[in-house]
């Protein structure tokens, strides 16, 4: 599958790059992975949920002193850090600092935490998610 996405997108680079099928002169999309792992923020491997696959974006944005209460998460989560300063909490105190361009996979191995704007003005990560039908990217924690 991974070779499939690869030859359709290398296909398709003519189609992006005037739109009718040819180059531009000299001009060619610049395809870099930006960010690869087998384990989680902890070291942890993860696995995929079985089922029905979906696949979810989310845009998440923390104003200025905002935090997401404790939680989990039944799946993994792909995060990259597009503005801001925001920290991952756990109970114990042990903080995870992320900067802009920071990229973490964090799975139902995680421990319960929250995700906490530390910085000045808004803070916002995307969130990738590898789930299934009908199960939720999110559970509440109790303290």
């Amino acid at each position: 599958m991974i070779a499939s996405a690869s030859a359709v997108l290398l296909a398709g680079t003519g189609a992006l790059a005037g739109g009718h099928g040819a180059p531009a002169a000299g001009a060619a999309p610049d395809v870099k992975m930006l960010f690869s792992t087998t384990k989680t923020l902890e070291g942890d491997s993860f696995e995929y949920p079985d089922g029905a696959s979906e696949m979810r974006l989310f845009r998440v944005a923390f104003p200025e002193g905002t935090s997401f209460p404790l939680h989990t998460h039944p799946s993994p989560l792909l995060i990259f850090i597009q503005q801001g300063k925001i920290g991952l909490v756990k109970p114990n105190g042990k903080t995870h600092v992320f900067m802009p361009g920071d990229t973490f996979v964090i799975a139902d191995k995680t421990p319960a935490h929250t995700m906490e704007n530390m910085g000045l003005g808004q803070a916002v990560m995307m969130v990738s998610v590898v789930s299934v039908e009908g199960m939720e990217t999110v559970v509440m924690a109790q303290p």
